[in-house]
Order: C-alpha cells, then structure tokens, then sequence
C-alpha cells in the first residue's frame, strides 16, 4: 500500500477518530517478553458491535494481532487451535486484551464502510494506541533492530471457488509507506505440517501393526501340544444309536461334543457299534491358551497386568476376604425361589466388560472432547464466512482432519459408531458360536499378518522384474517398454496387497470369511478348457501367496467336497444361506476394521500434533519450561527403577524355575533336537519321587467341554523350542514362604508403589522450594533447571551408597528346593482336550512290556544279590516308614472316607487283615458290575444332549470304575481361564 493511497484513506475518514477508553496497557506492549499480543474490539455505547456486522474479505474483524518479532509470526502461521494442541506451553508470551474503543464523533465508526473501519483499527495498533505518527527517525531505528511492529487479521482469499484463511500482516516502512502481506507458511512448518500428515497416512495403513502381537499369535490364542504318556491309559469305548444303551456309562457325549476331534473321527471306522472296544490312549492332545503359560523370559510382574488379571479377569477372587463372597449367589436367601444363577463373580464380569467396551476408544473421546470445546465454535465460524461469501470450504490435508471436515454427527462416524456396538455386543455378549466365528477369521488374518515375510515380498517382485531376461536373454531389452506396462501395474498391486498392513489384514479377512480349510480332495477333479486358465492362475497365486509367509501352509480345499459340506441334506437353500452368510461376515469385519482404523487415526492424529506442538514450545521457550520438564524426567526415571527391581527379581525367579523343571524332564534333548518343520509342540511330566503315588489322569467335562486334569504337567516346548511353565505353577511358587522366595507378585508391586509414592512426595518440594526461592533472589531460569536436577538425583543417590537392609533373592537353598518338589509333585491341572486318539487294545502290547520287564528285573535281581541284605533291610524299613507316615498323613486330611483310606493302604501293602477284609467288601460288588460297566458311551445321534453324564471319572482301566449314580461331582483347584 503506497503512501498516497493511505492519505486518500485518510481523507474519507479524517472527520471519524477511535480512541482506547483505558489505554495504560499499551505502556507495556513492547515489554521484552510479550511475544504476541492479540486484541478483542468492543464499541462503548453501542447496542450491537458494528465490527460483527461485516461480510466482507476480514474475517472477524474485531480480532487483531500485534508482534515485532519472526516468533509471533511464525505463531499465526500455525493452526488455530495451537494452544489446544501445545497445552498452552506456545502460549507462553502471548497476551489477550479486551479492548473497548470510544469513537469520534459518537456514531461516525458504525456509518464508515467495513473496509474503512479496518484501516481506522490497523491504524491505531500500529501507533500503538497513541494518536500520534511515529517520526522518521523512529520508523528507521526500528527496521535496523529488528523491532518493526506488524499488526495482522485474518482474512478470506478466494482460491479456485474455495476459502483459504490467511493472516494479513501489515508493518511502516522508513519512507512511510504501509505495506501488507499474506503470511505464508514457511519451509520448516511447511515440513512439520507434512511429515504429521505422513504420520496419519503411516497409521491408517500401518495400524493393525500396533495391535500387541501376544492377542493373536498362535502360540497365545490357543495352540494344540502333544504329551507322550510313558504307560498307555486304558478304557473301554461304546458306540450305539441306541439313546438307551443295555451297559451302564460313566461319561456321554454326542457327534456334536467330538466335531473338531479330527483324529478321533479317521478311527471312528474302525471301531463296531453296539460293543464295549477296550482302547488304549498312547497321547494326550490338549489345547493351551498362552495366558495360561508364560515363557522364561516374561515373568507376569507389570502393574497393567496384574490390574487386568485382579479386576478384569476377577482373580481377585482368590484372595480373601474377596473368595468368601465372589461365589455367592446375588439373590442371597431368595436364591431357591428364583429359578435362576447368578453369582457376584458373573455380575462382575459382566460389569467389567461394558467398561471395556466403553474405555477402549478413550482417546477418541478426548478427540470429540477437544472439538466440541475448543474447535467446533470456530469451525461453523469459518463454514458461515465461506457461505456468506459463496464460496466452499475444501479439505486441507496438511492442516485439517477429518473430524473438523465432517464433524462427529457427520453420518459417516455415526456408521462407525454403529458397527463399533455391534462389534462390542457381538463380542462380549453374543452366543458362543456366533463370537467364535468372528473370532476365528480375525485371529487368522491376523496370524498371516505376523506370518508375512516382506522380504520374500521384494523377492517375489524382484523375481517378477527379471522374468524377461530369464526367457528371453537380451531380446528382453527390446520388450522392456512393453512389459513394463504389463508388469509396473501388476507389481503395485502386489505391493500394496503385502506391503500395507491395512489393506493385507483386509485381503485376509475376506478370504478367510469365504474359504473352509480342510483336507486336499484325493479325488481328480474334471475342468473344462474355459476354466483351465483360472485354475492356473489361482495355483500361482496359491504358490507365490505360501512363498512370502514364513512357515505358511495354504488352506487347500476341494470345491467339489466343499460344496457338499455346505449342501449336505438339505440341498440348494442351505447352500445359498450358507453363501450369504459367508458374504455377510467378510463384509462385517472388513467394515469393523476400517471403522476402528479411522477411529484410531482421529486418537492417533490428534496425540502426533498434540506431541509435535508441546515439543516445539517446549524448544522456544526453554528457559521457561525446562525445570518443569526435567521434574517430569526424574519421575519417569524414578517409576521406571522401582518396578524394574521387581521385574528383574521375578525374572532370575522364573528362570530359574524353568532351568530346573528342563533338568528334571525326560526325554526334552530328543524332542529339542527335532528340526522345527518336523516338530511338534510337546507338553512334559515331571517324574515324581519314588515314595510318592502318580497323580491319575482323569477326565471331566467342565465349561462345556471335555477336559483333561493332568498331574504332574510343569513344561510346555513349542516348535520353536521356547520353554514355558504353567502360570498357576508359577503363582503357587511365589506363594511359597522360605528365606530368599520373593513372594506373591501383588505384595511386592505394592512396596515398589508405596517407595514410588515417597520419591514423588520429595521431588514435589524440591520443586516448590526451588520455584519459591528463585522468584525471590531472581536465580536464572538454567541455575534453578540445574538446582532441580541436584535434588532430584538425592534419592538415587541415597540408595546407591546407603547400604541396603531388603533380602536378596536366593533360590539355592534346600529349603526352597524342597518345597518346590513337593508343589510340583502335587501340582495338577485340567487342559481342554482337543483330539482324542485312542487304538484298539489287543493286549499284545502288555504281554510284550510285561515280559520285558520281568526280563530286565531279573536281570537287576541278578546284579544286585552281592550287595549287603544289611542294606536291603534298611532301605525296606525306611520306605515302610516313610509309607505309613504319608497314609497318616492322609488320614488325617480325609477323616470322613475310611473306604478311601484301606485302599491306599491295602495297595501300599501296609494294612492289617481287617484292612484287607474291608478292602474285598468294597471290591466284591465292583468286580461283580465290572462288564457292565465302560468308560465312554458315544451316542451317534445329536437328538439328545441334555443327559450328559458331568462327572469327573479315571481313565486307569474298569477296575477302579465306580457306578456313576454313586459319583459325587469332585471340584477342582485348577483356575477357570
């Protein structure tokens, strides 16, 4: 703006002068520390502000800006909501005045145009609230030091039909001239804006990479182990169709109860109907979950983890006085009058799980907190200038997002929202069957992710790149040009499908939603020539998709044998729903992931710029905030050492656990030492001592499945040869209350809390001691930064040089290695079964093993008849004493079962004659029942299955059955998970 077009400004409104009505603020804007001074205009005297009358290019014309350094500009460079987003750590300097102005003439500044009412305004801020120019001499001195006065608003530009808001800046030059310009952002915040908008970019693709691996790893969701039983489990096996079988059962199940028993089923032919099959059980096949085993190197110590475990899991029903009350029913007395369950534990679960649901999207939440309070005003602002002036408002991608664009209520989140419910009901509340299917293709795409090599991928497509001259030699070079058009599209397609998580994970939902894995058809399969090419092309795709995913094996399936399973009998309409229901769900996961996604990079976005702005006012105004921020450190560092003790206590605990379970395992070298594409994850006993009785093998049906209660089961090896240990064993360990056992997990992460709380309570008045004294003496802010960096490091220093009084962590004494054999040989634990493999028993094998034993006991017979009888003598005489010192021991535990306790001591060998007599009363009417009796009755049809037998019963042979009318349900010490 050239000086003669100011004085032409001047003449139109040199009849109408504004005036501050209080102008002592202005005395203090050039104070050294004032950065940027922002100013709200209000008319005295008049009913309505004529400044918020105007539709004009001035966007809020009553708003002012005034600075004289780059730091102010560079301020409104930024977005406008930067204080939000810096925690009002880039406010620091910048003040706010509400400014009345007095007119004169009364009235002239409401008759004057909008355009006029600026110049009047931008006027008065330049002179700095003063009716007076600046002289030549002023105007100079400011512009060589750097001490120009810009005043600045906000303005529309019209660009290609869209409203772009800019800052207008307006400063004297020493000729006098006004000169104004947009403030354009520069390169730096121009490469900040960029690289958070790479950041959300980075999130939406790369999301489900975030999601903690150990939620759906295999090894963590449930993985099938395998235990090798040193003597084969004997039982007898009847299959009928007959719901009213002539022989009595112990246990029932149904083809429904057996449908995933896949190994069972290859056998079931061969085994007749209507007659007892005596059958042996040479492994066990069992179904761990990896929360209910933990590696040697992830002892389960984290604060986070024993918060979920204790209240989310409600094993806080272990601890008294919580184990008193859990189990009881809600009802109390009036439990018999209402025909219904329902304990606390089960309210509890029930509670916990909506305050999942509700606490899971917590930072969006924040995100549509910060919008409605401090955005939302300023967006329907612009949105209305925009409209008012015809013009739109576009998306700017480098500034906006997607909440400020469409708003929270915009149908599209309201979509979201949808889903997000459905996914939480169908989740936490649906019936089983429907949230395992859901589960199931989750968990799938989900392991493929963690299963995808991206190296294999660059190889795939570098193999694609070479193809040519690998055909063709150096006529290749020729045909570049033409297979580059065939062969770039083709390649970036490949990459986008493996190379982005999002778009893999969604390429995997589907095809898990469509595909029914199963066993590759035997049978040839006849195509016509039409869909010889198809299938061609689907088999390279099999091939190249099982090439770039580390131990992967595809899903093959036979069409034909598919289609029948789905048909089955009841022909096409079965089929067709079957279709749509497969339709239905890859579409509803796919929707509930992009809907998580873009929930998530909202939550995402917004904690990258609310990190980005509080580290760069963290940076422009370090003299201000760095004691703060080295307060905050010392916290950190200080949180970080007290739980990081007990971390590392329980990790030399838990390793050492696992090295002497290992030593104590038979058998572990061989089954290590398999390669791991031809091993399998195995499950290992640990042999008890001899004077001990074996803990029987039996199996009950609880939660609705058929499960194992194994003994003496302490070691999981995985393929990978990664030892784990049961997590209840490790619990039971803690517990254990010797000198140099560190004791349960929660006590001990409750002192670490407690010292925690101390250190803070100190470094609280450091702070204040060192901000109180250094505002009265003015210590510089680096003295008082280092002063609260001394005080901080007192606590560290005190425990490094004070001798220490807590006792150390000892496991080598016999003490502790004493009670850890006696847990461990009367550990047990029940494990879902998850195959069932069982050969017929000829008694061939029995014959053999017997014979060989004799063999081998003669033989030792034989090498031990020189040593001393003396010897002999001795060691029967002990082990007769440390014999009747256990049955008394078990006497004593269970007083009311005499029976019981005659057959321990008659197969010990120990009891009197009348002992003996009682134990052939008790025998005689089993022996009697013994053939009518068998141990697992399969009833092929699926009509019934409301009588089954839920009873926990041996699997030792027939001799030890019990009529199951006589059965009391036996309750287990075995965790629930």
């Amino acid at each position: 703006m050239s000086k003669q077009g100011m004085n032409d400004q001047k003449k139109t409104h040199e009849k109408c002068t504004i005036s501050p009505s209080d102008s002592m603020f202005a005395k203090f804007l050039d104070d050294p520390g004032v950065i940027l001074s922002e100013f709200y205009f209000e008319m005295q005297n008049y009913s309505s502000n004529p400044l918020h009358r105007d539709v004009t290019e001035n966007y809020k014309p009553w708003r002012w800006y005034r600075t004289r350094s780059q730091h102010g500009k560079t301020l409104l460079m930024l977005s406008f909501n930067y204080n939000v987003l810096s925690m009002s750590v880039l406010t620091i300097g910048v003040d706010h005045h509400d400014v009345t102005l007095l007119d004169s003439p009364f009235g002239c500044f409401a008759n004057v145009t909008a355009k006029e009412r600026a110049s009047l305004i931008r006027d008065l801020v330049l002179d700095s609230f003063r009716q007076e120019e600046k002289s030549q001499t002023q105007i100079e001195f400011e512009q060589h030091s750097d001490r120009v006065v810009f005043v600045c608003n906000e303005i529309v530009r019209n660009n290609n039909g869209y409203a772009e808001f800019v800052n207008l800046c307006c400063h004297q030059e020493g000729d006098g001239d006004i000169r104004c310009t947009d403030t354009v952002p520069d390169s730096w915040i121009g490469l900040l804006y960029l690289g958070i908008t790479a950041v959300k970019v980075f999130v939406f693709f790369c999301s489900p990479l975030l999601i903690p691996t150990k939620i759906y790893s295999a090894s963590y969701a449930a993985s099938e182990y395998v235990i090798n039983l040193a003597k084969a489990l004997k039982m007898k096996l009847f299959i009928s169709r007959n719901p009213n079988p002539s022989v009595h059962y112990h246990n029932r199940l149904t083809p429904h109860d057996i449908k995933h028993w896949h190994g069972f089923q290859e056998k079931f032919e061969e085994f007749p109907t209507d007659e007892i099959v005596p059958v042996k059980v040479k492994e066990l096949r069992i179904k761990v979950k990896g929360k209910r085993v933990i590696p040697d190197n992830d002892p389960p110590t984290g604060v986070f983890r024993t918060i979920y475990d204790n209240l989310v899991r409600c094993k806080i029903k272990r601890l008294s006085p919580f184990s008193e009350c859990c189990d009881r029913s809600v009802y109390a007395s009036w439990e018999e009058r209402i025909n219904h369950r329902c304990t606390w534990t089960m309210c509890s679960k029930a509670f916990v799980k909506i305050i999942l649901l509700l606490i899971v999207p917590l930072p969006y939440y924040a995100r549509i907190a910060i919008y409605y309070r401090f955005e939302q005003d300023e967006v329907l602002q612009r949105k209305k200038t925009a409209d008012d002036l015809d013009l739109k408002i576009g998306y700017d991608f480098r500034r906006s997002n997607i909440i400020q664009y469409l708003s929270p209520i915009h149908p599209l989140f309201v979509t979201i929202y949808v889903f997000y419910i459905l996914t939480a009901i169908v989740t936490g509340f649906s019936g089983r069957s429907g949230r395992e299917k859901y589960k199931r293709i989750s968990l799938q795409a989900l392991q493929d992710m963690n299963k995808l090599s991206r190296t294999k991928v660059v190889q795939v497509l570098l193999r694609i790149a070479i193809w040519p001259f690998k055909r063709y030699g150096l006529l290749a070079m020729l045909l570049i040009p033409l297979y580059a058009l065939v062969a770039c599209p083709i390649c970036s397609l490949l990459c986008a499908l493996y190379c982005l998580p999002t778009i893999y994970l969604s390429y995997r939902l589907l095809y898990h939603s469509f595909v029914k894995t199963g066993r590759k058809s035997s049978q040839p399969m006849h195509h016509s020539k039409s869909t010889e090419t198809v299938d061609l092309m689907m088999k390279t795709w099999k091939e190249m998709d099982a090439k770039v995913h580390k131990r992967f094996s595809i899903a093959f399936f036979a069409k034909e044998d598919f289609e029948k399973s789905l048909k089955g009998r009841k022909g096409k309409l079965h089929y067709v729903k079957q279709i749509f229901s497969k339709i239905f769900a890859g579409f509803t996961c796919l929707a509930c992931l992009y809907a998580l996604v873009l929930l998530f990079v909202e939550a995402v976005g917004l904690l990258v710029e609310v990190l980005a702005f509080t580290m760069m006012g963290v940076i422009v105004n370090a003299g201000t905030t760095l004691r703060y921020v080295s307060m905050a450190l010392l916290v950190i560092v200080y949180m970080h050492d007290c739980y990081s003790n007990v971390y590392k206590n329980y990790l030399m605990f838990n390793t050492t656990i696992t090295e002497n379970v290992m030593d104590n395992v038979e058998d572990l070298k061989k089954v290590a030492s398999l390669p791991s594409n031809l091993q399998e994850n195995a499950a290992f006993q640990v042999k008890p001592v001899e004077v001990l009785d074996e803990i029987p093998t039996t199996m009950c049906v609880k939660k609705k499945e058929t499960r194992w209660q194994i003994g003496h089961l302490v070691l999981f090896l995985d393929s990978s040869d990664t030892p784990r240990i049961p997590l209840k064993l490790f619990q039971k360990l803690c517990e254990v209350t010797v000198h140099g056992a560190p004791g349960p997990v929660y006590i001990n992460l409750l002192r670490a809390t407690g010292k925690f709380c101390i250190i803070v309570v100190f470094l609280f008045f450091v702070i204040i001691v060192v901000m109180a004294f250094g505002n009265v003496h003015q210590i510089s802010s680096t003295n008082q930064t280092l002063a609260t960096l001394a005080g901080g490091f007192v606590p560290m220093l005190l425990k490094n040089v004070l001798p220490r009084r807590s006792t150390k962590l000892n496991l080598k004494t016999l003490t502790f290695k004493g009670q850890m054999e006696e847990i461990i040989c009367d550990f047990k634990q029940t494990w879902p079964l998850c195959d069932f493999i069982c050969v017929r028993d000829d008694g061939k094998d029995d014959e053999e093993e017997e014979s060989k034993g004799e063999g081998d006991g003669k033989d030792e017979e034989d090498e031990k008849k020189d040593e001393g009888s003396e010897k002999g003598k001795n060691n029967c005489d002990i082990s007769k004493l440390e014999m009747y010192m256990k049955n008394r021991k078990k006497s004593k535990q269970n007083p009311e079962d005499p029976m019981e306790q005659d057959q321990s001591l008659s197969r010990n060998g120990s009891a009197t004659s009348i002992d003996a007599k009682a134990k052939v009363r008790f025998q005689e009417p089993v022996a009697e029942e013994e053939e009518e009796f068998v141990d697992l009755f399969l009833y092929l049809s699926d009509t019934d299955k409301g009588n089954m037998r839920k009873h926990i019963w041996n699997i030792g042979g027939s001799n030890d059955s019990i009529p199951s009318f006589t059965m009391i349900p036996l309750g287990s010490d075995d965790e629930s998970v």
